[in-house]
């Protein structure tokens, strides 16, 4: 599994990740926040996506960013929202 030696984006619009492997990749902190798949995000029930992108501000920052475990970050954005776990695995599929 890919994992990140740094993550940067704090109190940017951007967070970018340098990977064990020597590959970076950024991602736009609006696009994680639409990609999000906790419960308020998308049904538990479903999986049928909940958020309306058009309640997403296009100025979104990281307002604040925390590991889980070995496998994710927590991102906190500037809408409020927090709740939602950025695997690893999933940011990074197609890692050798």
């Amino acid at each position: 599994m890919p994992m990140p030696l740094e993550i940067i984006g704090l109190g940017k619009s951007e967070v970018k990740f340098i990977w064990d492997d020597g590959a970076e990749d950024t991602f736009g902190a609006r696009d994680l926040r639409l990609r999000c798949n906790c419960a308020h995000c998308v049904s538990e029930t479903t999986g049928q996506r909940l958020l309306d992108p058009a309640t997403v501000p296009l100025d979104l920052t990281v307002a604040n960013m925390h590991l889980v475990g070995n496998y994710g970050v927590g991102i906190h954005f500037s809408d409020g929202h927090g709740t939602g776990i950025y695997r690893f695995r999933e940011l990074r599929p197609k890692a050798p």
